[in-house]
This record gives C-alpha cells, sequence and structure tokens, in this order.
C-alpha cells in the first residue's frame, strides 16, 4: 500500500514537473495546474507516511501558487507543509512555516485565517518552546483586536498570561492580565474582571509589589459592582493580612479607594 501510494506521488510530481516546462509553443509555465499535481503527490506521500517527500511536494505546491499569485493557496500549501514537520517532531520549524502562512493570510485580506494559524502553531510549541508560545499568542490576540472581535482576543491573552505566570515572567504577566481586565472591562463583563484583579493581585504578591497590589485593588473600585462583591472583600483581607505578616505598615484600604491611618 505504501508502497503503492509512494509510486502515485512520484507520477503527480512527474506531471508537476511537465506543466512547468517551457518551449517553443509554450513560453509560460502552467503553475495553476503544476500546483495542483504538487497538492496530489503531497496526498499520496502523507498517506504512505513519507513525511519529508510531503513536505517537499507542499512546499513546492506553495511556490507554484505564489507564481500564480494565489496567496490564499499559497499560504495553505506552506500551513500543510508545516503540518507535515509536525509529524516529523521538528516543531521549531513547523511553527516557522505556519506563521509565514499566516503573514500571507494577512497580506491576502484573511485575518480571520491568518488568527487560527497562528493560534494552531502557539499550541504545537507550547510544551517545548512557552516563550515562543506568548509571542504567537499575543500576535493572534492583536489580530483579533484589529478585526475587533474582542472576545477571541481576550481569550487569546489569557493563553499568554497563563504561561507568563507559570514561567514566573511576573512583570510581563501583571501586564498582560492588565490587557486582559480592560478588554473585560470594554465588552462589560465585569465578573471575570473581579477575577482579573485577583489574579493580579496575587502576581504583584509574587513580584513582592504589595503597593501595586493595593493600587490594583483600590483602582478596581471604579468597576461596576466590584465594591461589595465578595471578590473585593476577600482581596481586602488577603492585603490586611499580608500587611500585617510584613509587620504593618499602619495604612488601610477603605471602600472609597482612599488609605486612611488608624491614627
Amino acid at each position: 500500500m505504501a508502497a503503492q501510494k509512494i509510486n502515485e506521488g512520484l507520477e503527480h510530481l512527474a506531471k508537476a514537473e511537465k506543466y512547468l516546462k517551457t518551449g517553443f509553443l509554450k513560453w509560460k509555465p502552467d503553475y495553476d495546474s503544476a500546483a495542483s499535481e504538487y497538492g496530489k503527490a503531497a496526498v499520496a506521500f502523507k498517506n504512505a507516511k513519507q513525511f519529508e517527500q510531503a513536505k517537499d511536494a507542499c512546499l513546492r505546491e506553495a511556490i507554484a501558487h505564489e507564481n500564480n499569485r494565489a496567496l490564499f493557496h499559497a499560504a495553505k500549501a506552506y500551513e500543510q507543509a508545516g503540518m507535515m514537520l509536525k509529524e516529523m517532531q521538528k516543531l521549531p520549524e513547523a511553527v516557522q512555516l505556519i506563521e509565514k502562512a499566516s503573514m500571507m493570510y494577512l497580506e491576502n485580506g484573511t485575518p480571520d485565517t491568518a488568527a487560527m494559524a497562528l493560534e494552531r502553531a502557539g499550541k504545537l510549541i507550547e510544551n517545548v518552546d512557552p516563550e515562543k508560545a506568548v509571542q504567537l499568542y499575543q500576535q493572534t490576540a492583536n489580530v483579533f483586536e484589529n478585526e475587533e472581535r474582542l472576545r477571541q482576543a481576550v481569550e487569546l491573552l489569557g493563553k499568554a498570561s497563563r504561561l507568563l505566570v507559570r514561567g514566573r515572567r511576573f512583570d510581563e504577566a501583571a501586564l498582560s492580565i492588565q490587557k486582559e481586565k480592560n478588554i473585560y472591562k470594554e465588552i462589560e463583563n465585569y465578573p471575570t474582571c473581579y477575577k482579573k484583579t485577583i489574579a493580579q493581585v496575587l502576581v504583584h504578591l509574587h513580584r513582592n509589589d504589595y503597593v501595586a497590589a493595593e493600587r490594583c485593588v483600590r483602582e478596581s473600585y471604579s468597576i461596576p459592582g466590584f465594591n461589595g462583591s465578595e471578590d473585593c472583600a476577600a482581596l481586602e483581607q488577603l492585603l490586611e493580612g499580608y500587611d500585617h505578616t510584613l509587620g504593618g505598615r499602619g495604612w488601610q484600604i477603605t471602600r472609597s479607594g482612599d488609605r486612611d491611618h488608624p491614627g
């Protein structure tokens, strides 16, 4: 079965090369037909689990589509080449090709497809290179934000924030969570704003920055419903306990957002 599929792939490659040849009566290569044959070759090699050959066929298909100025199809072929590299466990190289595809999707005017490709790349690399995954998720969020698809954007920012916290990159995590919170506030999802405030405070305390944690709670009093919520009360208790553990600075948060000295 595998041998049959490999032969089938080689036949499609030979046909593709014929379409690209020029001569006295044929001045211009037939890129469209060649791309189609390369695509068929890639499928045959993939079915035979010959992923290296499948990847090469995808790359040739992509170049043929580029020469034919069919950017969307070229991007699809680059993405497929990336998935063949994934099968070979060459994840950084796979991500590189999928990123290339996403840029072509953007150039083609299909940002949704670009964003989905970037997210897919992030998932591929997350366990191998979390730093790269953060970058990809943030890029995806930017694409969605530019398209005013804020719910999708904030979901990707959340993935980036979690990876930053897991990597103990607390300064960056604090900024990322703040951006999440701003978007949730914009779409009027206030209960999630409360949860993000909790996450912010915990990150600031991990940074040993009590002042930033306190400021975070104080600024959140402007969020509708936060003042008087269970989340607010829990954070006030947390900060009070943390302050006392540090020896007490003699300051207490008030619900108005000011700080009162007990005198």
